[in-house]
């Protein structure tokens, strides 16, 4: 159904597993090979996605800010600067549209989307689980992954919900993307383990699947509180099982 559906087992599944496992080490080692710019505030930006009519561009710009900070905490316990960071970026007719990226403004994205359409959000929160465990990363022409959601499910959120904070959700969607991929470079330049439990995409995009399991009625608001306090602090992964059930789309086995 609207092309959401996994086709495969998920849960202890190791054929899967390693797949995830080699499409997320080969999106990292692309990221950390592209080039920068070492004056601050310039950027060498990679673009990672354009809309149908040209109007909307999401890119990564190097060097993001941790680029230029001596604090950051490496997983060995040392601090130093982030040398792969990037900056998440969506231009609008080729001018640049500023987003803090925080919690808050992804959090308020659901919420509006909620006021709006349950089934805009149900579809929207399956869209955020396949990018969780990149299911949706097909090779481009030139070989290499990019986000390719379905299109009927895009077209159902859009239909809902056209805009957010002045540019196309789906142009917001796709910024997402740009966010969770920064996120898994970062966490790996930095010595941490992204490919299991605590850190990067996965444990991001199902904490906004968790969410929007919430606003949706179907998980418990006091669980997912509560684990935002223990380690990994900061994070609260919609269990698979709750996902199934909240997600019926998604087909999980």
């Amino acid at each position: 159904m609207y092309g959401l559906e996994f086709n495969e087992q998920v849960s202890r599944n190791r054929t899967f597993a390693a797949k995830v496992r080699d499409k997320k080490l080969q999106l990292i080692q692309e990221a950390i090979s592209w080039s920068g710019n070492k004056e601050k505030g310039s950027f060498v930006l990679h673009d990672i996605w354009e809309s149908d009519d040209k109007r909307y561009k999401v890119s990564l710009g190097k060097f993001g800010k941790e680029y230029y900070l001596d604090t950051i905490k490496w997983k060995d316990g040392h601090l130093g600067n982030n040398p792969n960071d990037m900056h998440p970026t969506v231009f609008v007719n080729g001018v640049e549209k500023e987003f803090d990226g925080s919690f808050d403004h992804v959090f308020n994205f659901f919420q509006d989307v909620s006021k709006v359409s349950e089934e805009a959000l149900r579809i929207l929160g399956c869209i955020i689980y396949r990018n969780s465990l990149l299911v949706d990363h097909i090779r481009d022409n030139k070989g290499y992954y990019r986000f390719s959601p379905s299109k009927e499910a895009m077209d159902i959120v859009t239909s809902f919900f056209p805009t957010y904070d002045g540019i196309s959700t789906e142009a917001y969607i796709h910024y997402l993307e740009a966010i969770a991929w920064n996120e898994d470079v970062k966490y790996y330049t930095l010595g941490h383990d992204v490919f299991g439990q605590g850190t990067g995409r996965t444990n991001n995009m199902k904490t906004y699947a968790h969410i929007i399991a919430v606003l949706l009625g179907k998980a418990s608001l006091s669980k997912l509180c509560s684990s935002f306090a223990r380690p990994p602090v900061g994070v609260s992964p919609i269990p698979t099982t709750t996902a199934a059930s909240v997600f019926p789309e998604l087909n999980l086995i």
